[in-house]
């Protein structure tokens, strides 16, 4: 079990690793590269994702090779099984993806839910081992060779809570966890939306970080925030000239800068043009809160949204205690009393 726990958190850190590839500039007009990208399962045990994932095909084994780790193996000597959320597999892509995307795999328990994707408190990916063959609940002898290999009945076990060779996304009729017994051994990881949304939310916010980022002499000073309360910066559309532009002092969204004072502004991720760049595409600019000042403006990257907050209307969107909690306000010297006055998970830089 200590080496299949080892295994398990190992397969972990090697998908949030390939969720947090480098982006750079490069434009991309289709199926772009993002933040939270997850590669698709490998269905024919080479070790290699699947150029694709389609409704049908979203579980198989862990793509070892793609994720370029070792033949990482259970405590029986058993390759790892994987299953990934559609909103978040590289191929086909769907928009957008952010940290108010959930994850569509339930994880449930034999006593309670734990994930309920039917909740919006999905996983954005699964991880198993399938440790030693048994004799299945339902009575089927799991087989392990060659002409077996691909049949996912001979690995992963099934409870009257459920049956892990047969999950169902977007549905309680998920993945189960249980106690071992000589019926059921299958050692279920959960790849939280949370701790991928931290990741995904430290990336964008280096990202903006660096584009921001003034490498003249002299700088020319950064544009007004746009307001808050300006819908034209909502969603992953184009915008263009007279959209999300400034006009507000103080803490906004990053602006539509017709005068260009984005460095690079043509190919750059904050050009406002969703056919260039995953930040447009995949609605970053809700997400991301800028405060211009001299010498050094402040970003603020939005946590996932906390209990209580909600962020599916425009006016919801336009309300900035719907992203910051009371600590960050406070630390822009900004008071509202109706901020969320609990731990905050916004994470900022100068």
């Amino acid at each position: 079990m200590q080496k299949t726990l080892a295994s398990l958190a190992l397969a972990q850190q090697a998908l949030l690793a390939y969720a947090n590839q480098p982006l750079g500039l490069t434009q991309c007009e289709m199926n772009c590269q993002r933040p939270g990208d997850l590669p698709c399962p490998d269905r024919n045990n080479d070790g290699l994702a699947e150029t694709s994932c389609s409704n049908t095909s979203r579980i198989g084994r862990l793509p070892w090779k793609t994720l370029g780790v070792g033949d990482i193996r259970d405590g029986s000597g058993e390759r790892l099984w994987y299953a990934v959320s559609e909103r978040y597999k590289n191929n086909p892509r769907i928009l957008p993806l952010n940290t108010d995307t959930a994850g569509s795999w339930s994880v449930i328990s034999i006593n309670e839910i734990n994930w309920d994707a039917t909740q919006g408190n999905g996983v954005v990916a699964v991880i198993i081992a399938p440790m030693q063959p048994l004799i299945r609940k339902d009575g089927w002898a799991q087989q392990r060779n060659d002409a077996s290999a691909d049949d996912i009945k001979n690995y992963l076990d099934t409870t009257d809570a459920g049956d892990n060779a047969n999950a169902f996304e977007n549905s309680l009729r998920g993945f189960v966890q249980g106690p071992i017994s000589i019926n059921f051994n299958d050692v279920v990881w959960p790849v939280t939306a949370t701790i991928m949304h931290r990741h995904m939310q430290q990336q964008v916010l280096s990202e903006v970080k660096r584009a921001l980022r003034c490498n003249a002499s002299p700088c020319a000073a950064l544009p007004t925030a746009a307001a808050i309360s300006d819908s034209s910066c909502l969603g992953g559309q184009s915008l263009v000239a007279g959209q999300c532009s400034p006009a507000l002092s103080g803490l906004g969204r990053l602006p539509l800068d017709a005068a260009a004072h984005w460095p690079l502004a043509l190919q750059h991720i904050l050009d406002g043009d969703a056919r260039h760049h995953w930040f447009q595409q995949n609605g970053w600019r809700e997400q991301v809160f800028y405060q211009p000042a001299s010498p050094h403006a402040i970003v603020v990257m939005a946590g996932e949204k906390l209990t209580s907050q909600s962020r599916n209307t425009t006016l919801e969107k336009s309300n900035i205690t719907a992203y910051l909690e009371a600590s960050t306000l406070q630390k822009l010297q900004i008071l509202n009393s109706n901020a969320m006055d609990i731990a905050s998970n916004d994470s900022f830089e100068r």
